[in-house]
């Protein structure tokens, strides 16, 4: 049963599905903490570690709490800290993204609930009329595209798709060991590396458009 099938059965009260809830509640809340809790932070801390083997110097990773970003020096407006006008950071895509469900990011990273993960350009806040009038033009992204990112077509976001599988996850758990698993997030990381002089360009037209108002 997929999400959408789930919470049809949930807004009809299937009467099968509350019992079996019920009878499982203890294991269901069980799981739920350790979903949102230890293995997300296993999964997040992996995470970080897979991005920082492929994203070295000059590259800069920003941490906080499971706030993951990947910083390039020329994005930034000065050599202090902080992220600058852009960057790359992992974050959660897709139509359903304000869903009231509650959902871990083991769910994200294996696209079993409502969003799927990705690592995205984003944009500071003063820049991104600027920046969504530029992801929205094909003719400015169509490199970018070629690169392997997609652009969500409900918003203007830009981004590489990770996918997980749920099998390759679960195994790393048992294993103890997620490094495999992870290479769906090192191979986003590579591409967004080979495509930096694209990404420069569309940072740079970004920040002028501003300035010739």
């Amino acid at each position: 049963m997929d999400h959408e099938s789930r919470t049809a059965a949930m807004n009809a009260n299937d009467p099968v599905l509350a019992a079996r809830i019920v009878r499982n509640i203890a294991q269901i809340e069980d799981d739920e903490f350790m979903a949102s809790g230890p293995l997300t932070e296993k999964l997040m801390s992996e995470i970080i570690k897979t991005i920082a083997k492929i994203a070295v110097d000059p590259w800069q990773i920003v941490v906080k709490d499971w706030d993951v970003r990947v910083v390039s020096p020329e994005w930034k407006r000065n050599k202090g800290v902080g992220t600058g006008d852009a960057w790359l950071e992992i974050t959660e895509v897709g139509a359903d993204a304000e869903s009231e469900r509650d959902y871990s990011w083991i769910s994200t990273a294996v696209g079993a609930g409502p969003t799927r993960m990705a690592l995205e350009l984003v944009f500071r806040r003063g820049l991104r009329d600027a920046a969504e009038a530029a992801i929205r033009n094909d003719k400015h992204v169509a490199a970018l595209w070629k690169a392997g990112m997609t652009r969500d077509e409900t918003e203007p976001r830009l981004f590489f798709l990770i996918d997980i599988p749920v099998e390759s996850l679960a195994q790393g758990y048992e294993q103890n060991d997620l490094d495999a698993a992870l290479l769906p997030v090192g191979e986003a990381m590579k591409k967004a590396i080979a495509a930096k002089a694209e990404l420069d360009k569309l940072v740079d037209r970004v920040r002028d458009e501003p300035k010739k108002k």
